[in-house]
């Protein structure tokens, strides 16, 4: 309470300093003097040397009034009759006014710190609803997965069922096919030998076709060949005796007494045999493309042949060539799938030459080029007995350029002029009979594409380099 006046008596004594003439501070005072601001503690020093000096308190008191120090300042620098009891009565009441004043600031402090607790309760009890909002929805969606993954396992299972169905429906499908291929390997032994015994027939029709003149003259033919051929009996001359008939060979009358065949009726026999083996062939050609199963172990089917009797079935549809399977696990453009195609029964080998060539031997001439692939054929004919038709562009190269291929195992075909080797390629793939394997090795997508739609394995022109390099 009394502070005012102890800094009003700190700025006497400064002032006395820069006064004319100089009035000296108490000595005590000096050391606070300077300081530019007072701490508690220099100021209850300062008051207590003010309290002790009444000089220095009176020139205080002089240059000052109750209203600058207040009425505790005053009091304490006057002292008039009973200061003390007033001062101790000023000191209690603002004690208790400090107080009073610290409660309500502690008041308004706990009033803030209990608004900011309920503040932090109800954004905690928001985002406990919105966890608990989340955690149901959480738990909602973990049913759903779990009710869809039981949904999943069961239709597992049944897939699994179905699958193990399949697999032994295709089994049986598949020894139901192998005893169809060893039917039509029958039934075309049966076509072979009707056509086979047509023939004869057709032979033995025309003998008994035959005017009786030329029988005649043909038997008389042949007496006079008997005598000439038939040696004299022992102890007789070289000649007959006179009026004796020269021995002959009885006529052969067999073919006369054969009765002569209905043609007709072998004709159309024929024909349907040849037309039930075509369509046991196709059936045998859907069904393998459909169960991937490989051709059966006996190769293709025989080949029926040419000839009048089958070009005379109605309506019978053309066979269509059936690619070549690979073994389970096997990849399409492997060195070995390549090897494994062309060691398959009865496989020829079309290679687009230059295709294959330019991606080996790019550095090369041409000439060259040719000759190291013809020569990496050869070595492959002989390991796997293939046989190969290579395929050039240009039909003006000098033939010694070309080696001759051993055993005609690999033959060497060029383009006419005008065409390209991509044609003849097609062309050779469709020209060859259904029943030929054909593997065709080209990187060209145009001559791929078009050997494929023809039924015919593919390799790269990498994958065979690959092969004939092993």
């Amino acid at each position: 309470m009394i502070r005012p006046a102890v800094e009003s008596a700190l700025a006497v004594a400064r002032s006395g300093l820069t006064a004319d003439p100089v009035v000296p501070p108490p000595p005590a005072l000096r050391p606070y003097l300077g300081f530019a601001k007072q701490t508690p503690q220099s100021l209850r020093a300062i008051a207590r040397v003010v309290d002790g000096d009444d000089d220095f308190r009176s020139r205080v008191a002089g240059s000052v009034d109750e209203a600058k120090v207040g009425r505790a300042g005053w009091l304490w620098l006057t002292r008039p009759e009973g200061w003390d009891g007033e001062l101790e009565a000023l000191e209690s009441e603002s004690e208790a006014r400090s107080a009073d004043e610290q409660d309500a600031r502690a008041e308004r402090a706990a009033t803030r710190k209990l608004a900011a607790s309920q503040a932090a309760l109800r954004r905690s009890e928001t985002e406990a609803e919105a966890h608990r909002t989340e955690l149901e929805a959480a738990r909602a969606e973990l049913a759903t997965e779990r009710a869809l993954r039981t949904t999943a396992e069961a239709r597992l299972v049944a897939l699994e069922a179905e699958v193990t169905d399949l697999a032994a429906a295709r089994a049986d499908a598949i020894r139901n096919l192998k005893r169809v291929e060893a039917r039509l390997v029958d039934r075309s032994t049966e076509v072979n030998t009707l056509r086979a015994r047509n023939r004869a027939l057709e032979a033995d029709a025309v003998a008994a076709a035959t005017s009786p003149e030329d029988k005649a003259s043909d038997r008389r033919r042949g007496a006079r060949d008997d005598a000439r051929t038939t040696p004299p009996a022992a102890g007789s001359s070289s000649s007959r005796p006179p009026g004796s008939t020269p021995r002959t060979r009885p006529p052969a009358v067999a073919a006369e007494a054969r009765p002569t065949p209905d043609r007709a009726a072998i004709a159309a026999e024929l024909a349907r045999a040849a037309e039930g083996a075509a369509a046991v062939a196709d059936g045998l050609a859907a069904l393998a493309r459909l169960l991937d199963a490989p051709p059966a172990a006996g190769g293709p089917a025989p080949d029926l042949g040419p000839g009048p009797e089958a070009g005379a079935v109605a309506g019978s549809v053309p066979a269509r060539r059936v690619p070549l399977v690979l073994p389970g696990g096997m990849f399409d453009d492997s060195p070995e799938a390549a090897e494994h195609l062309l060691r398959s029964p009865g496989v020829t080998l079309i290679v687009d030459g230059y295709n294959v060539t330019m991606t080996g031997w790019p550095e090369l001439a041409a000439g060259e080029q040719r000759r190291r692939l013809v020569t990496a054929l050869q070595g492959l004919a002989a390991r796997t007995t293939t046989r190969s038709e290579v395929v050039f562009d240009g039909a003006d190269v000098d033939p010694q350029l070309v080696p001759t291929a051993g055993r005609q195992l690999v033959r060497v075909r060029f383009s006419p002029p005008g065409v390209e080797a991509d044609d003849v390629v097609l062309d050779l793939v469709e020209g060859l009979p259904a029943a030929t394997p054909l593997v065709v090795a080209s990187s060209d997508k145009r001559v791929r594409e078009g050997a494929k739609r023809l039924g015919a394995n593919l390799l790269h022109a990498r994958q065979l380099l690959d092969l004939l390099r092993r």
